[in-house]
């Protein structure tokens, strides 16, 4: 009998989406961030409001590479801004970005299996994460 394969997902943070669009050569954080993304086997996510920070932009030829490797944004829309809000009353010092990627991570989380959160951000991130439903794992840059 072979043991069930369980579900990975990543969600990516400002810093981890910052060093998968680098094009630095030998960028360690952008060898973590790579590794991490072909660790998942479920969905990779990068949150809109993390793309924003990080200067993620779709369109741009430079972003090629990483629009290959992450193509799916999760959307702040009205009802995740309503859960993002709620989130900062929680862990005040979580920022909207912060609280938008355990939001991604709520979402993605839902399908099951583990959610990765790659961060820079360790402490704000666990500290949102018992807020969260779902499995997370953050995981530091």
């Amino acid at each position: 009998m072979t043991p069930a394969r369980i579900t990975r997902h990543l969600v990516l943070d400002a810093e981890a989406a910052s060093a998968l669009l680098s094009s630095t050569p030998g960028d360690p954080k952008r060898a973590v961030a790579v590794k991490a993304v072909a660790a998942a086997n479920g969905q990779r996510v990068v949150p809109t409001a993390v793309r924003g920070e990080s200067g993620w932009d779709r369109t741009r030829p430079a972003a090629a590479n990483a629009n290959r490797l992450v193509r799916t944004d999760d959307v702040l829309d009205r009802q995740g801004a309503d859960r993002v809000a709620q989130l900062r009353s929680l862990v005040v010092t979580a920022s909207v970005v912060d609280a938008a990627v355990a939001l991604a991570a709520e979402r993605v989380g839902r399908a099951g299996g583990v959610v990765g959160i790659l961060t820079s951000d360790l402490a704000d991130l666990k500290a949102l994460a018992p807020h969260v439903e779902g499995t997370l794992d953050v995981v530091l840059l």
